[in-house]
């Protein structure tokens, strides 16, 4: 029974380790926004002027207008922790990450909105 527990977990481990691993390398790249809703309606905001940029080693951009954020990131499979400098972690939900199209779903002050993001080629 010991060892039928151990074997499960492992395979467990691994499962969530290759996802987490494939959501950690698609990320990486340049990201330009395509469209942002607010309670799933259009917000008015431009998405087009939201680009984030995260690199292999951890470090993020964020650029909107008269925002510019830096720091560090980390994906723990369909969650992304991005930790500004000098400010508290922040985590949102990807709902949809493949090689050309990101989707973050948040939360801001109890208002869901969700961020579709284009891969900058």
């Amino acid at each position: 029974m010991k060892h039928i527990t151990i074997l499960f977990c492992s395979v467990l481990l691994l499962f969530s380790s290759c996802g987490n691993n494939e959501n950690n390398k698609l990320i990486v790249g340049q990201w330009k926004g395509a469209e942002w809703l607010i309670n799933g309606n259009p917000s008015g905001r431009n998405a087009a002027e939201t680009q984030f940029t995260f690199d292999a080693n951890g470090d993020y951009t964020f650029t909107s207008p008269n925002v510019l954020e830096k720091g560090s990131y980390n994906v723990e499979n369909e969650m992304l922790f991005t930790k500004p400098k000098g400010q508290q972690e922040i985590m949102v939900r990807i709902t949809k990450l493949t090689k050309d199209s990101l989707i973050f779903d948040m939360n801001r002050g109890g208002q869901p909105e969700t961020l579709l993001l284009l891969r900058i080629p």
